[in-house]
């Protein structure tokens, strides 16, 4: 018994290991990856209208996946995903979803989704659909990052929901700076850290993203 419960610590400590050693901070204005992403030349304020996505065009654009490994965003249908088994029935009436999708040895791995660098105001907030899963409880994480100028502070953390038992979708409400920022705003980046283990019911997927401006009196999930 005891070997089987230092297995387990083993298990979570190491997912949780693997996703935090990803969050290095990267420059958004490279070349490099204007080349590859020609939508991260639209300017801060005018890429605020551009961060909503349902996914139903089947892109995750202007979104886009930065992962470092096997493991990689890709829109699913829900009537016949591609990663395993069916998601729970969604919160709207889509047609697609986000999710971690692994290679054919479903390895696992972390998978990194990050936004074009826009400029966000005071009081606003970022709305988004969510379903993490996992064998034992906790072993998969999903956090949403705030990045300005390279620095990162985690907005909400999710990993509590990721049990074996979660077959449903929930929406989660975050204020991206509140009001005590400027009121010009900030230039800042948004970034989902997951990690997604390899058994079959390990799954991370994302739906309904909304940028919310500050008129909207949301709270934290």
């Amino acid at each position: 018994m005891k070997s089987t419960s230092l297995k387990f610590f083993i298990l979570a400590v190491t997912s949780i290991a693997v996703c935090w050693a990803g969050k290095i901070p990267t420059s958004k204005n490279s070349e490099e990856l204007k080349l590859r992403y020609p939508f991260l030349q639209v300017d801060p304020l005018t890429a605020r209208a551009l961060l909503d996505n349902d996914f139903e065009s089947g892109t995750e654009e202007p979104w886009y996946d930065s992962s470092p490994n096997t493991v990689h965003w890709v829109v699913e249908d829900f009537s016949s995903p591609a990663e395993g088994y069916s998601p729970p029935a969604p919160l709207s009436n889509g047609a697609k979803y986000l999710r971690a999708t692994r290679d054919a040895q479903q390895t696992a791995g972390q998978v990194i989704l990050r936004t074009v660098t826009f400029t966000a105001l005071p009081g606003d907030v970022i709305s988004f659909d969510f379903w993490i899963r996992s064998r034992y409880t906790g072993a998969n994480a999903l956090d949403l990052v705030l990045s300005v100028d390279d620095v990162e502070t985690t907005l909400i953390s999710l990993s509590g929901y990721s049990t074996s038992v979660n077959l449903e979708w929930r929406r989660s409400f975050v204020t991206i700076l509140d009001i005590t920022a400027p009121p010009t705003g900030r230039d800042v980046t948004l970034i989902f850290y997951a990690y997604c283990g390899g058994n079959t019911d390990d799954a991370i997927a994302l739906d309904n993203i909304f940028l919310i401006p500050a008129s909207f009196d949301g709270k934290d999930e």
